[in-house]
């Protein structure tokens, strides 16, 4: 008896999946999604280069036409009428609002086995919004831990439970990495390359 394959979800099937949270629960409609869409793609694809032609308008009357049309396209993306093409990927996920847009791109980079790791930016308001975002996550998996054991007895009805608890702490995990790698920049940009590769004593001096 051969064991019946189980097939990934597609990564478009992971985009749209992510689109309606997205789209359930911020400012965002379809149109003001579709427009953002068409805007971040037009942006970053260069004319020559796009698959997907986008409408645009001059005036109040055809922008208006043009946003509705571009609304159709994303439609037909996301109800499986028109396969979304890999060029689009990029600008669909970075157009989805933040935390949506982050824990696409992580879940798709974890497809290939990354981590999802942010890079870090080299201003204070880039490294304070690691540390934000970081102890955002811990919340995360605090509050994912608690809903397993809020019953007192793990068993099979907590697997969904158990598998968001792992999702939590890989983000967490992330984060980590990401608040490491600006603090060891900071440091860098401070007190030199040489200065990060020093060990690190428990009162935070050095050695």
């Amino acid at each position: 008896m051969t064991q019946e394959r189980q097939y990934r979800e597609p990564r478009a099937a992971v985009i749209f999946r992510y689109t309606a949270e997205a789209i359930r629960n911020s400012h965002h409609t379809d149109a003001s999604f579709a427009a953002a869409v068409a805007d971040t793609y037009m942006a970053m694809v260069a004319p020559s280069e796009r698959t997907t032609q986008f409408h645009v308008g001059t005036d109040a009357d055809s922008i208006d036409k043009a946003g509705k049309r571009n609304a159709k396209l994303i439609e037909r993306f996301r109800d499986g009428t028109t396969k979304l093409p890999a060029d689009l990927e990029e600008a669909w996920v970075q157009a989805l609002p933040d935390p949506w847009s982050l824990q696409c791109a992580r879940e798709l980079a974890r497809r290939y086995g990354f981590m999802g790791v942010r890079s870090p930016g080299s201003t204070a308001a880039n490294q304070m919004l690691c540390t934000g975002q970081m102890a955002i996550e811990f919340g995360h998996v605090l509050q994912a831990l608690a809903e397993i054991r809020a019953d007192g007895v793990t068993d099979a009805r907590d697997i969904a439970r158990i598998r968001r608890a792992l999702t939590e702490c890989q983000d967490l995990t992330s984060e980590v990495v990401t608040t490491k790698a600006a603090l060891t920049q900071l440091l860098e940009s401070l007190a030199g390359p040489r200065a990060a590769e020093a060990p690190i004593v428990a009162d935070g001096g050095r050695l």
